[in-house]
């Protein structure tokens, strides 16, 4: 459902996202990564994020689910947008870091696992992951989307299960679109451990 929400409000959705300042979570996360680093943008929504690391001199793959997203990221960036959900990744140490800015949050609980299993596999070692999650406990649809909220216990619970990766920070913060709506965000950057890769479940 959260899909055809994005596919029909496309252009909607970016005009209203494509000013928000993420700075701050830029700079927390680019701390982490080498100059000219490979980035994949997951869930990238309308390019914005993607636009700032390529300006800064980033890899950048784009990739989201909705086609009409995919349109709006390549209309902004002038580059090719992978059009695909997040189980269709088969990436194998391709990047030092994965940005997940408010698309994990569409996976639930349960499926996020194994969404995390791919990108485990697909950072390479040492590689981050940053992700975003409206703060909750619920799972939800709104508007037509599905949510899967996050609470730091959550997410800590969810990171213990899965095993694949380590916390380097985790913080909560205001909403950054320009509307003024009331909305905090639990943010996290992860760093791949060195496990063994696990199978993902069925």
């Amino acid at each position: 459902m959260s899909l055809d929400y994005y596919d029909a409000h496309a252009k909607e959705y970016a005009e209203l996202t494509v000013k928000a300042d993420m700075s701050p979570a830029y700079d927390r996360f680019l701390a982490y990564l080498p100059a000219g680093a490979a980035i994949l943008d997951a869930g990238c929504g309308s390019g914005r994020d993607s636009l700032c690391f390529m300006k800064k001199g980033y890899d950048v793959t784009m990739l989201d689910a909705s086609g009409e997203m995919c349109k709006c990221a390549e209309a902004l960036t002038g580059q090719k947008a992978l059009c695909m959900g997040f189980h269709e990744i088969e990436f194998a140490d391709r990047f030092d870091g994965i940005w997940a800015c408010a698309s994990l949050l569409h996976v639930s609980e349960k499926e996020l696992e194994n969404v995390l299993v791919k990108f485990h596999r697909a950072l390479k070692r040492d590689g981050v992951l940053y992700a975003s999650w409206k703060y909750g406990e619920a799972e939800r649809m709104d508007g037509g989307r599905f949510y899967c909220d996050m609470t730091e216990e959550k997410l800590r619970r969810v990171l213990a299960r899965v095993g694949l990766f380590d916390c380097l920070e985790c913080w909560v913060a205001e909403d950054a679109l320009p509307s003024g709506r009331e909305q905090k965000w639990l943010n996290v950057v992860w760093r791949k451990c060195h496990r063994e890769d696990p199978v993902v479940r069925k």
